[in-house]
């Protein structure tokens, strides 16, 4: 008997990509998924894990109801046994509520992760669930990845006319990113999302110098006209090495630095010491190179410096990514008055562009205080790096119950060890997750979500990834298994059993008369351009026509206002990533973390066949491997001052000499091991930035050597 086939139109909801595809459907099952060929973004494009998000809906493993540990906690004893959502919901809520009582608001806390930000309406209805319960303790993997990109709007302040764009740049420079493995880029990190290796190579096609920094000859670096190939961590030392040059040579926008600046000279004179030969001295790159790469980006008519997680997650982090976005403002890559605005707002409300600044405000000053080290919430949330601390240090306020929305804290927080000793210790823990991942298991509520075709969604909360104009609506192309709940209505639910009023699109829902996900959507974006309705018609979605609106005139009350590029704590930390020397003799080598094609973060890392069988190797430069004695394959164990993990080695050619690599989110406790997570060799002793907490996860000193025989090497 023939399969009943039909064909549906969705978008791949993995990455911020969002590359349009085609899902074949068998017996209501995924047979297959395609690159939508009719897409106007991505054009057929798909990656090795979008093609194999099937087996993310139904392979081994999928929960497909929300199961509860037997003995209520999250200890290590018990087992999960199926319980209904509602049920869930209603103990979830009566635990919270005891909580409470007994502890305050400040008890509670939530943890988001990358997938919580994949489905338009998970953030919203969280983050009024959250706002109920009166706790401030907000916790997301931005702040373990990329929060140095807060510091810096905080202590240089912000352009408001919106930045040039890839799409006419003639240069541009991607430090500590790989977008053609990652596809991850946009606004945040990177500026090229869908069909990476295309897009750049069109790029350099129509004339784009392209420059890459990044230890490793990166799948992107391969392709560009520029790599440089630092010592780990010392970026900070690079950027200040090209300041020097572009403003030694007198190559600065000198017209936008007198308009917008408000300390050019205190700028010129902090980066006057870091010559190209202190560069290659500290960061081991040839001084020439520092020169010609500050004179052909300097030398552009537009185009911008943007840095990835290679940056954020590295030592003197803060810095390194305020010098990043001092080189842009020296080198004015902004719009200005007068030319075309930025106008990728389609289901969001667009906010007018002004050639006017919004000077540094250091709100973290100001914001709420977490007991541990007096660190502030920035932008509403605190650091994860304390999270640990939070939960394990006594007082009236620790953390004693967590939610978990789409993230994996178990095995994306540093020092792995700590991470899961406090998630271990909570009175209560609720993870949402469609699998069985490292937190998931230590949860006693695991709510069991739809995946990506099982529910309907649009793409308002991507349009700054997106190169221009665009929206799409997907409705459900699968029915969900019986047994699961879209994330939304799991905090839907949880505000309404706890008595909270939810407030969602500025007005108050009916708890008793719930919405549907579609009347959500169409709240959330009544304020775009294009209607629901329209967008529904367009199965492959919308390009919005271009708005005629340009960058206007500064407002005259804040003409005045001026950026802030060297004040006095960045000079300081730039003085001491100019004395650091991470490595020594004892851990000669840096370790850096890395992304794999075949998931993101750790989604993906479990899918049978996709990640060489969930083996996460550590990379190793082919004479490294010689003169440590060790070979291809072999079983090692790599130690850090914080830890130490057991893999294999991989011979890998890419890499500069000095340099290993490990890539990040990995882990298992099934078998009751940490598995070659690279947080087991991470921890406070690597350095921990101020204002933000962020620890070096990357550029981290090991030792890496043939692991011992008394033990049988761990499998991750």
């Amino acid at each position: 008997m023939l399969p009943n086939t039909s064909r549906h139109v969705s978008y791949c909801r993995l990455c911020a990509s969002s590359c349009g595809v085609l899902v074949d459907v068998e017996d209501g099952r995924i047979g297959r998924i395609l690159g939508d060929t009719h897409h106007p973004i991505s054009g057929g494009y798909t990656c090795p894990k979008g093609r194999r998000g099937g087996d993310l809906t139904h392979g081994p493993g999928r929960l497909t109801t929300s199961m509860r540990r037997t003995d209520g906690t999250s200890s290590d004893g018990g087992r999960h046994v199926p319980v209904a959502a509602a049920e869930a919901v209603r103990d979830i809520a009566a635990r919270l509520g005891e909580v409470v009582a007994r502890h305050g608001p400040e008890s509670v806390a939530m943890f988001t992760g990358t997938q919580h930000n994949f489905a338009a309406l998970t953030p919203l209805m969280a983050r009024a669930w959250f706002r109920g319960t009166g706790s401030h303790k907000l916790f997301s993997t931005m702040t373990i990845d990329q929060s140095a990109k807060w510091v810096v709007a905080e202590r240089m302040g912000t352009y408001l006319g919106g930045r040039q764009q890839f799409e006419d740049a003639d240069v541009w420079l991607l430090a500590g990113t790989n977008p053609v493995v990652s596809a991850n880029g946009g606004d945040g990190d990177g500026a090229v999302v869908q069909n990476p290796s295309w897009t750049l190579r069109s790029a350099r096609a129509r004339g784009l110098r392209l420059i890459v920094i990044d230890p490793r000859r990166t799948e992107t670096a391969a392709l560009a006209d520029i790599h440089l190939a630092p010592r780990p961590g010392t970026d900070a030392v690079l950027f200040a090495g090209l300041l020097h040059v572009i403003l030694a040579e007198g190559l600065h926008d000198k017209d936008f630095t007198a308009r917008y600046v408000s300390d050019f000279p205190q700028l010129t004179g902090t980066v006057s010491p870091v010559t190209p030969a202190v560069v290659e001295r500290i960061c081991a790159v040839p001084a020439e190179q520092v020169i010609e790469t500050a004179r052909v980006f300097a030398g552009g008519s537009r185009g911008m410096a943007t840095s990835g997680t290679g940056v954020c997650m590295g030592p003197h982090s803060n810095v390194a990514e305020h010098l990043l976005a001092a080189l842009n403002v020296v080198c004015g890559r902004y719009l200005r008055e007068g030319e075309p605005a930025d106008d990728r707002a389609v289901l969001t409300r667009q906010v007018p562009a002004r050639a006017e600044v919004a000077p540094a405000d250091r709100a973290y000053r100001r914001g709420f205080r977490s007991r541990i080290g007096g660190l502030r919430a920035i932008r509403g949330e605190l650091p994860s790096g304390i999270l640990a601390d939070e939960i394990l240090e006594p007082a009236p306020d620790r953390v004693r119950a967590l939610i978990v929305s789409g993230g994996n804290p178990a095995a994306a927080l540093p020092d792995r060890d700590k991470t899961l000793r406090a998630l271990r210790s909570l009175d209560l823990l609720v993870c949402i997750d469609p699998w069985m991942s490292d937190t998931a298991r230590l949860a006693g509520y695991v709510i069991a979500p739809t995946t990506m075709y099982e529910r309907a969604d649009h793409t308002m909360i991507m349009e700054p990834f997106f190169p221009t104009p665009f929206a799409q609506f997907t409705p459900a192309v699968l029915t969900p298994p019986d047994g699961v709940v879209d994330d939304w209505r799991f905090f839907f639910d949880l505000a309404a059993a706890s008595g909270q009023p939810i407030k969602f699109a500025g007005r108050l829902l009916d708890p008793d008369n719930p919405p549907t996900a579609e009347d959500l959507l169409a709240m959330a974006a009544e304020r775009g351009r294009v209607p629901m309705n329209e967008l529904a018609a367009a199965p492959h979605g919308r390009l919005a026509p271009r708005s005629d609106s340009v960058v206007g005139p500064a407002d005259p009350e804040r003409a005045e206002h001026r950026l802030t590029l060297m004040p006095d704590d960045v000079a300081a930390e730039l003085r001491s990533a100019l004395t650091e020397n991470p490595a020594s003799a004892r851990y000669p080598l840096l370790l850096t973390v890395r992304r794999i094609r075949e998931a993101v973060n750790s989604t993906g890392t479990r899918v049978p066949g996709l990640v060489h069988g969930g083996i996460n190797p550590i990379s190793v430069h082919p004479s490294d491997l010689s003169s440590l004695g060790l070979r291809d394959g072999q079983h090692v164990e790599v130690r850090s001052s914080s830890g130490k993990l057991r893999t294999r080695a991989r011979s890998d050619s890419t890499l500069t000499r000095g340099t290993v690599t490990l890539t990040h989110c990995f882990g298992n406790l099934d078998s009751g091991e940490s598995g070659a997570n690279v947080n087991a060799l991470t921890g406070a002793s690597n350095g921990v930035q101020t204002i933000n907490a962020m620890p070096a996860l990357t550029a981290v000193p090991v030792v890496v050597a043939a692991a011992p025989q008394s033990r049988r090497p761990e499998t991750p």
